[in-house]
């Protein structure tokens, strides 16, 4: 029978080795943390812009048909306007997704021929996301405040 010594080099791993696998493991779980927090927030930012847009479409579409009925109505008159709170309801079960402040500007459109007006709006409205009882939920990365810009004029 014939017995064999095994040398140093097949012993197995050493503390050092274990040590700097441990370490590796480490920053690669904390790395995975990190990038599930990263999409989270990507998640949470684009159903805020999202929400702020349905917002933003529904002053337009408020302020394009009072454009229609009547041109010099009180919400299109030159100069800042509201805020006006705004909610956005989940429509399957009714639950509010975002609240919102939204404010909008108007101003005349110069036309560039002298002597010649223009019978047009142009309108700027701004979404603002607000909490409960309306204080400012600007967060970053998070919530952001949308800018909307369009001119309303006359059928010609």
């Amino acid at each position: 029978m014939r017995i064999l010594a095994c040398s140093s080099k097949e012993q197995g791993f050493t503390l050092i080795e274990i040590m700097i696998a441990l370490t590796l493991l480490a920053f690669g779980l904390l790395a995975t943390g990190q990038l599930l927090y990263v999409a989270a927030s990507s998640s949470s930012l684009a159903r805020s812009k999202s929400t702020a847009g349905i917002a933003a479409q529904n002053m337009l579409e408020f302020l394009g048909d009072a454009y229609r009925q009547n041109p010099s109505a009180t919400d299109l008159s030159l100069g800042a306007h509201g805020p006006v709170q705004t909610m956005v309801a989940n429509p399957t079960d009714e639950s509010i997704l975002n609240r919102f402040d939204v404010s909008w500007t108007v101003n005349s459109v110069p036309d560039p021929r002298p002597g010649k007006i223009i019978k047009a709006r142009e309108v700027r409205i701004t979404v603002a996301p607000v909490r409960d009882g309306g204080a400012d939920n600007s967060r970053i990365g998070l919530n952001k405040i949308l800018n909307v810009t369009t001119i309303l004029s006359p059928k010609l």
